[in-house]
């Protein structure tokens, strides 16, 4: 990969036209894509609904239960209705186009819903007294023959209307005492009015406009009544609500965290192009990712664009970790060379974590995985093929602050070791505590008068039904109840009465309560639940398989994963403690500490491998790009502290929690393990340490020596090595060697040795013998000479393009060359020493 972009790079450069109207072409068809997107502003997109459940969703939606607005009505005294009129009288003006259906609590409709909305809750409302008053009711001889006949007579007054509908569900007038209790007080000082949104529920751009029309008649009523208190409550002027203060909260987090961003990232870099070109790749990033969504969906949520913006928090680390490399590199080129690695493989895992979310029920949180991974993708597109040509290299700045940090070895400091170690068992034990919050009320925005009068409705509307003793309503449904309802159809075809006169009763007898209302929500909570924990296994597993394949070995892949996991130990016990628990809404970053997280510890394997492999410094700049990353997320998202909405500041509780669990494990673990692995007691470990060789103790076999010894030094090298030494194997040039220039010689040189394996390995073979190194790829010199230091002494180095030699002793005259993988005029040069091609 990273000989692939520098290829393109320098490509790019020798053709500027190329350059710039590859980027111009990619940014036209991306704009002309945007354009036609279109957007929608739906909440219960969030909603896990599998099909059937989305349709009775709907269906909900759509219902004049979910959709209504009520208009309540409170008066010292009896004015409320001369104020009824007046707002109905200006609701008709306003709404010419009659689309607006309302109802005043006297209409006989009302009362209708009211009472089976009633006795739809009576297993909830019955108390022990109730029970006691149905038993020695059904315990009277003739009781149900006795109360047909009332029933009759009360069909026959003129006035049966409502008693009708009463007989239907109680024919036997077993709860009448519930329906007493819940009758409301009628006092001429308060009234309700009911509105139809014609709208539905969720869809709160246009609810807001006829929110905001029906508080301007109130605002009239209270002008022209004074003493007449009017508000609006119900779902859709919640949702309203709801919508409102997000986005009066995003503001004002958005405002601060710009002006803290901008002044971060200006004291850091103290050059406006830089900071400008950050921008500018953040922004080609999200054209890309609108535009790719576009050919997936025909409309998309405004909300999901919202909250994926704090994607930019992750995405901002592309275009950071370069310009802040390019101060520690001697050239642009030097530093993509470097940076490419843990940038692609840092992209490839956090763009697999968001795929994670595809499979999910939930449309929005499909869409936010596809906004995400294409914005990530976009990013890093921009950044290593265009951005390499615009930046320019600064001096290096000196930041005291950040330069202590980044300075600051954790890993050697013992008793922060093993604080973190025992903190770790401590939170594991609370972290087993973490719960998720299905409930979505918890999540929604009300202000204390809002709340106020949701009770004061579900008191007039009999929905105050909070713990009840269910499993004795099951109890007397099944050893009474049955007999009861067997008894009721004998007597009631005797005088006849139709069979289906008390369905109503019949249902409500023979039904559990608990299926009756838990069938949609039950299954919204269980798939929220079932999507928490998916979310953290599969992205878990997504992160981890791409970090084996990607760094090449599973140890690293465990030292780059095991601070991740620690972290989300840490996160779930620090939550358990201060009693925060997951909901729909901040389940969310679980994906966002993943993206973090890994990043990170990426970021912090690699110049461990840097460092282990060329003895150069890079964890100092590392960790200096990744305080920078980690205060830019936590600013960004942190800034939601402040928020008063619920779920907004459920995002800045995890944040925070998660930014600073994420860092202090990315800085302690990788370069803590890492080095456990490579050195002991100081000094470079003349094996290092596998599961492999943990497991057999000890390896004695020559070649699986070698490349334990390149190992841990980068994915392209240990890559490079095992090729060359395989083919090396399959062509019989070990056999070759051995039988040619091995009996007859005593110094031989190796000419391309590239990663110097081969005279490696022929080094610990034939440790009598001298042997010459030579390589004119500085990097590739400097590896071979580390590899070898320490572990053998018969080995000199020559890089052609410098005069670094390394001359452990005398070279002996009786010289034999192998040439390797030579090019034509490497034959040319070297064809007087007779020399051996190996290719």
């Amino acid at each position: 990969m990273t000989k692939l972009i520098l290829q393109i790079f320098e490509a790019l450069k020798a053709h500027t036209i190329l350059r710039w109207t590859s980027l111009m072409v990619f940014t036209i068809i991306l704009v002309l894509l945007t354009v036609g997107q279109s957007y929608k502003e739906d909440i219960s997109d969030f909603l896990p609904l599998e099909n059937e459940q989305q349709k009775a969703f709907m269906e909900y939606q759509n219902s004049s239960s979910a959709r209504r607005i009520y208009v309540i009505f409170q008066a010292p005294s009896n004015s409320c209705q001369p104020a009824i009129d007046f707002f109905t009288d200006k609701l008709e003006k306003a709404d010419s186009a009659h689309i607006i259906d309302y109802l005043y609590d006297d209409d006989p409709e009302v009362m209708q819903e009211a009472m089976n909305t009633l006795y739809t809750r009576i297993p909830y409302l019955l108390t022990k007294d109730d029970y006691a008053r149905i038993d020695s009711l059904t315990k009277v001889p003739d009781f149900i023959a006795r109360q047909l006949e009332n029933d009759k007579q009360m069909l026959m007054l003129p006035s049966a209307g409502m008693m009708s509908l009463q007989i239907q569900h109680d024919p036997l007038n077993l709860f009448g005492s519930v329906l007493e209790r819940q009758k409301p007080q009628k006092n001429a000082n308060s009234a309700m009015l009911l509105v139809d949104s014609p709208f539905g529920a969720s869809e709160t751009e246009h609810n807001a406009k006829l929110v905001s029309m029906l508080q301007q008649i109130c605002d009239s009523v209270s002008n022209q009544y004074p003493n007449v208190t009017v508000r609006l409550t119900g779902g859709p002027v919640i949702a309203v609500g709801n919508a409102q203060q997000i986005k009066q909260d995003s503001i004002i987090a958005i405002t601060i965290a710009v002006i803290l961003i901008l002044l971060l990232l200006w004291l850091v870099f103290h050059n406006v192009r830089n900071l400008l070109l950050i921008a500018v790749s953040i922004g080609w990033g999200w054209l890309f990712a609108m535009g790719c969504l576009t050919l997936v969906h025909n409309d998309v949520s405004i909300i999901v664009i919202g909250i994926s913006s704090s994607i930019l928090g992750i995405a901002v680390n592309y275009p950071l970790h370069l310009i802040a490399h390019l101060s520690h590199t001697v050239n642009i080129r030097s530093a993509l060379k470097e940076i490419v690695m843990p940038l692609v493989v840092g992209n490839i895992t956090t763009v697999g974590a968001f795929l994670a979310l595809l499979p999910l029920e939930s449309v929005a949180l499909r869409d936010l995985g596809l906004f995400s991974s294409f914005l990530l993708v976009g990013t890093i597109i921009f950044v290593l093929l265009w951005l390499p040509h615009m930046v320019r290299r600064v001096p290096k700045a000196t930041h005291q602050i950040l330069s202590r940090i980044g300075d600051v070895q954790v890993e050697n400091k013992s008793w922060i070791v093993w604080t973190v170690v025992t903190l770790t068992i401590v939170l594991g034990y609370f972290s087993l505590q973490t719960s998720f919050d299905a409930d979505l009320r918890n999540i929604n925005y009300m202000t204390d008068e809002q709340k106020q009068d949701m009770q004061y409705l579900e008191q007039i509307t009999h929905f105050n039904s909070a713990d009840s003793n269910v499993k004795q309503w099951n109890e007397w449904r099944m050893s009474k109840g049955v007999t009861l309802c067997q008894q009721l159809r004998e007597e009631s075809a005797k005088r006849g009465f139709a069979d289906d006169s008390f369905d109503d009763f019949y249902t409500l007898v023979s039904t559990a309560p608990a299926d009756e209302t838990q069938s949609l929500t039950s299954a919204i909570v269980n798939n929220l639940s079932d999507n928490f924990n998916y979310i953290g296994w599969a992205c878990g597993f997504i992160v981890f398989f791409f970090l084996w394949f990607s760094l090449g070995s599973i140890e690293l892949a465990l030292i780059s994963f095991l601070p991740m996991a620690i972290s989300w130990v840490w996160i779930l016990g620090i939550m358990s403690l201060l009693g925060i628990q997951f909901n729909v809404v901040n389940i969310i970053l679980a994906t966002f500490i993943f993206g973090q997280g890994d990043d990170y510890t990426i970021f912090m394997t690699e110049g461990c491998q840097y460092e282990y492999a060329y003895r150069r410094k890079m964890l100092s700049s590392y960790k200096h790009s990744i305080i920078i990353s980690a205060l830019i997320m936590f600013i960004g998202i942190g800034a939601l502290i402040i928020a008063k909405h619920p779920a907004l500041y459920s995002l800045a509780e995890v944040t925070i929690i998660g930014m600073f669990s994420v860092v202090l494990m990315a800085y302690l673990f990788p370069p803590l393990i890492f080095r456990w692995l490579v050195y002991s007691h100081g000094k470079e470990r003349l094996q290092p340490l596998t599961i492999k060789n943990l497991i057999k103790r000890k390896n004695t076999h020559a070649l699986a020596f070698v490349s334990d010894c390149y190992r841990y030094r980068g994915v392209e090298i240990i890559t490079a090595v095992n090729k060359r030494l395989r083919r090396y194997k399959n062509r019989g040039y070990f056999q070759l060697i051995d039988d040619k220039l091995l009996p007859s010689t005593k110094t031989i040189v190796f000419v391309n040795s590239g990663w110097g394996e081969l005279v490696f390995y022929y080094a610990i073979q034939r440790p009598n013998m001298d042997f010459i190194s030579i390589d004119n790829d500085y990097d590739k010199f400097c590896v071979a000479k580390n590899v070898a230091e320490n572990r053998v002494s018969n080995i000199s180095f020559i890089n052609k393009n410098n005069n670094d030699i390394c001359l452990p002793g005398d070279i002996n005259t009786e010289i034999q060359t192998i040439l390797l993988n030579p090019t034509d005029d490497d034959i040319k040069k070297y064809s007087y020493l007779n020399p051996l091609i190996l290719k």
